[in-house]
């Protein structure tokens, strides 16, 4: 069952500039950046709490990516300053549920969320430690 959780501790901001590399012949984002996007603000989400995701993997802790869904409402374009809201909407013992609002000046481009399992060294599911859990049940500069 999702605990409920603080929005108020649940939400992060991660500001990044479209490189050229990054955009299609239509100089427009192409759509599959936007997973690079929400990885890069979901990483700094745990850094914002004091956590490094490769320190957990050490620990035996993995959380790959098992859904993705994204609404794409507008064109993200070369050196656009692009913010990714980021927010823990649901955590389960096995599971997180992260949402995403990829905004360029107060516009939303883009609608991400996915879903990572908690899983061991063999990919077996696994309850997640509760030092894991307390991370991110945490706000930014309060470590877990």
């Amino acid at each position: 069952m999702p605990e409920t959780l603080d929005p108020r501790l649940a939400t992060s901001h991660h500001a990044l500039r479209v490189r050229f590399c990054e955009t299609d012949m239509m100089a427009i984002v192409h759509h599959a950046n936007y997973l690079v996007y929400c990885e890069a603000a979901r990483v700094e989400w745990l850094h914002k709490r004091g956590v490094s995701y490769a320190d957990w993997e050490r620990q035996g802790v993995q959380l790959p990516v098992v859904d993705v869904r994204i609404r794409y409402r507008l064109p993200a374009r070369f050196e656009d300053v692009l913010d990714i809201e980021t927010t823990l909407a649901e955590l389960t013992r096995v599971s997180v549920r992260f949402r995403y609002s990829v905004t360029r000046a107060s516009q939303v481009l883009a609608e991400v969320e996915t879903q990572l399992a908690c899983v061991g060294p063999q990919l077996a599911l696994r309850r997640m430690p509760e030092e894991v859990m307390r991370v991110f049940r945490s706000g930014e500069g309060v470590p877990g």
